[in-house]
């Protein structure tokens, strides 16, 4: 219902002029040799040691890799060997674990830096609460550990890699929900930053939230078309200094906060000229390197992220 929503609001909304005090100077799309990649709502990581970037697109079954210039060096998944592919995730020893998803079921892959698989990954110790009726959508790693969002229940599984029980997090009842509000609350943007906290975003309730690793819950955002307000607010990520990033679907921005929630900028507009951005959707941060996903066939666009 929200990718209908959203269609029909991009066709009457103008677009939002772009604010002062830019930060973002886009650089190019993400391309192979035949020009740029027409990808939609891809899900994106990065991995910082190596400058490479990992796409994830469901609709070709294939994982692609960029290197730090934005050029696909490698791809894998196009001989069969997974079912299907929702999201990838990179340690900082070249594994890779791949998620599929299909329907009520799903498989988590262990493969080398080649892609090329080396074991499946059984869950261990998972406690009833978080195990029953959980299907991941999201797979994120930081610090040794793997964060498994399922974002339709509002749970969060973390497991080392081995797959063994670490934590879990139900964030409709950190956020004190009934069950009206859980039914309506579909998280959209999901991330980890570097402290391990979770990041996500419900556009039901114009809100970003970060939930640290002791629990606590922390939320910002105000409902509104200005610059540094949430329409239909997107996907999430931060930096190392804690910036947060956050886009708008329907005003096509992304937005920038400071770790206070403070407003500082955002950039964008919607258009289809090189640098204009159209329902953009996932980010992801390599350094001072910002991804950001889009529909329309608009692939991903690469910016370069700078102080005043």
């Amino acid at each position: 219902h929200i990718v209908l929503m959203i269609a029909m609001l991009l066709a009457v909304f103008p677009g939002s002029a772009p604010a002062e005090g830019m930060k973002g100077a886009y650089l190019y799309n993400l391309s192979d040799f035949n020009g740029v990649i027409p990808y939609n709502w891809v899900s994106i990581c990065t991995d910082e040691k190596k400058g490479e970037t990992y796409v994830a697109d469901p609709s070709e079954r294939l994982v692609r890799v960029f290197n730090d210039r934005g050029m696909e060096v490698y791809s894998f998944g196009d001989d069969g060997s997974f079912d299907n592919i929702s999201a990838v995730a990179v340690t900082e020893d070249d594994e890779l674990f791949v998620l599929s998803r299909i329907n009520t079921s799903y498989s988590i892959i262990r493969c080398n830096f080649r892609g090329e698989p080396v074991g499946k990954m059984v869950l261990k110790g998972v406690p009833p609460e978080f195990s029953k009726d959980f299907v991941p959508d999201s797979i994120v790693y930081h610090g040794g550990r793997l964060y498994l969002g399922n974002r339709g229940t509002m749970k969060v599984v973390v497991v080392d890699k081995d797959g063994v029980f670490k934590d879990g997090y139900d964030l409709a009842a950190l956020m004190d929900l009934d069950e009206k509000k859980r039914h309506d609350a579909d998280i959209v943007g999901f991330n980890v930053d570097h402290e391990g906290n979770i990041l996500f975003t419900i556009p039901v309730f114009f809100s970003a939230y970060v939930v640290s690793p002791d629990h606590k819950v922390r939320s910002f955002g105000v409902r509104g078309s200005s610059p540094g307000k949430f329409n239909i607010v997107g996907g999430i990520a931060s930096d190392k200094a804690g910036n947060i990033y956050v886009t708008d679907i329907l005003r096509c921005v992304v937005m920038i906060f400071d770790k206070d929630f403070n407003f500082k900028t955002e950039f964008g507009y919607r258009g289809l000229d090189p640098g204009n951005l159209i329902a953009p959707m996932d980010l992801a941060v390599n350094n001072e390197m910002l991804y950001v996903t889009q529909s329309r066939a608009r692939g991903v666009s690469v910016f370069r992220i700078s102080a005043d």
